[in-house]
């Protein structure tokens, strides 16, 4: 009985410590979730109007110098460069099993069109996870989203482009969890080369409601934007897949401390239970033996 006591004494006290981590990990989490959805919101304008310049532009200049553009054309029989992004840590409930488990069904729907596979993870999640069924990644890099700069989405968006250019790619694909509002994360496929976008009005824009004049010309701009549109959209898929993650984090650990109270409840009243017949059953000892000197 005393043993057991003890034990319980033990778990509680271990659970209460697990208890505090998760708490801590949750406020955490929080901040950071904040601070990512703070600066998808920031950095959205500057994507949009970009996005918004690059149309009216590509639609001005001269369709031939827009055509030759070779990031609006992919190689018919080339490869797809599937980007899957995940974490770099676990604990956030299904955020990197939802991401991998579809990006993998990418790879295998894409395996089926006779289409040959590039892979580049981001996250050490979704390096280990491909790794381990022999699909080793082209390129990975890992530790990216836990400190995410503006910096790494300038590099990664160049190394994609170099590739889609280099190696005659037919398209360049992002696996990646979406942030869609603070109860909605769902798994999205977007693709960035080619942009086939290219000399049509923005959605839901009046193509001819701005009159710009570009110099040195439409097609001069149009070059000029493109890159710039291609990191703003990296950078967004980034932020996207960092905001995601920590809401998954947070609510996990919001679900963990309340388990641990319930466990804590559930262990402190089995202990009550154990003591109140430890100490019933030393009263009647102290009765029957006081019943055996009277006799």
């Amino acid at each position: 009985m005393a043993g057991n006591l003890i034990f319980l004494r033990r778990r509680i006290k271990s659970v209460k410590n697990t208890q505090k981590l998760t708490k801590a990990m949750k406020t955490v989490s929080a901040a950071k979730l904040r601070r990512a959805t703070s600066e998808l919101k920031r950095s959205r304008p500057y994507r949009q109007k970009v996005e918004q310049l690059l149309r009216d532009a590509g639609r001005r200049a001269d369709l031939a110098a827009v055509a030759s553009q070779p990031l609006l054309t992919g190689n018919e029989t080339g490869a797809v460069l599937l980007v899957v992004v995940a974490g770099d840590k676990g604990l956030c409930g299904a955020f990197n099993s939802n991401v991998l488990k579809n990006g993998e069904a990418r790879c295998r729907e894409l395996a089926a069109e006779g289409r040959e596979i590039v892979l580049v993870t981001v996250g050490t999640k979704a390096t280990r996870f491909f790794n381990k069924r022999k699909m080793a990644p082209r390129k990975a890099y890992n530790g990216m989203i836990g400190r995410l700069q503006f910096g790494d989405a300038e590099r990664l968006a160049a190394e994609l482009q170099a590739l889609f250019l280099d190696e005659g790619l037919h398209s360049v694909e992002f696996a990646f969890s979406e942030y869609v509002s603070a109860s909605t994360q769902r798994f999205a496929l977007r693709r960035l080369f080619p942009l086939s976008w290219a000399g049509t009005p923005a959605p839901g824009m009046d193509a001819e409601a701005e009159d710009y004049i570009y110099e040195p010309g439409a097609a001069a701009v149009f070059q000029a934007l493109l890159p710039r549109f291609v990191v703003a959209f990296v950078y967004q898929v980034l932020l996207q897949s960092v905001a995601a993650e920590q809401m998954a984090r947070m609510v996990a650990m919001d679900l963990a401390t309340r388990n641990a109270s319930d466990m804590i409840r559930a262990l402190t009243l089995q202990l009550n239970k154990m003591r109140q017949a430890a100490i019933t059953k030393e009263l009647l000892e102290i009765i029957t033996a006081t019943e055996a000197l009277k006799q």
